[in-house]
Order: C-alpha cells, then sequence, then structure tokens
C-alpha cells in the first residue's frame, strides 16, 4: 500500500513538474532578461528541485496569498528541517506570491 503511494506521488509530482518545464537559457538570453524575470525563475527553480521532495502541488497551488505569507510559510518550512538558505527563500517567495498570490477581490 505505501509502495503504491509514494508510486502516485512521484508520478503527480513528475506530471506537474513536467507541464511547468524549466527554460534553458543561453548566457546572452539571461543577459537580456529583466532581474525581476530572472528572480522568478530561480524561486521557480527552487520550488521544483526542493519542495517536491516532500511536497504535492496540490498542498498549495489552491492557496491565494501575499509574498510575506508565503515567506512566513517557506519559514514555517525551515522549522521543520528545510534547508534553504535566505535568498532561496526570497526567490520563492516572490515566485509563489507572483503566481499564487490574493485573489483580486470579487467584483460586484
Amino acid at each position: 500500500m505505501a509502495v503504491l503511494i509514494r508510486a502516485a506521488f512521484l508520478l503527480s509530482a513528475s506530471l506537474f513538474a513536467a507541464s511547468w518545464p524549466l527554460r534553458a537559457q543561453t548566457p546572452e538570453a539571461q543577459a537580456k532578461t529583466p532581474p525581476a524575470a530572472q528572480a522568478a525563475d530561480a524561486g521557480k527553480e527552487i520550488l521544483t528541485r526542493k519542495c517536491f521532495q516532500c511536497h504535492a502541488a496540490t498542498m498549495w497551488s489552491p492557496l491565494r496569498q501575499d509574498r510575506k505569507a508565503w515567506e512566513g510559510v517557506l519559514y514555517r518550512m525551515v522549522g521543520r528541517g528545510a534547508l534553504w538558505t535566505e535568498d532561496e527563500i526570497k526567490a520563492m517567495a516572490d515566485f509563489l506570491a507572483r503566481v499564487n498570490g490574493p485573489a483580486p477581490a470579487a467584483q460586484k
């Protein structure tokens, strides 16, 4: 049973990662990319590499939080054993706030 659950987790994580490809850029293309976009790409890469070791994307993808709240979640994970630098946390928080930021207020 545990093997089946682990296989399902690995399959869902790999399918999500495959649907969210990382861009391989040449140094020339990276130089032309704005720094904010490079930081967002770095956050996505770190998130994919480190968070998917323990979590499926379905755990956090429905959440809508601002940058400060995402940073709090990431520091809570450090308290639980995650090994990240401050720069990695900042990059992941920036990325998560951009793609999973607060939902716009409902229009009346």
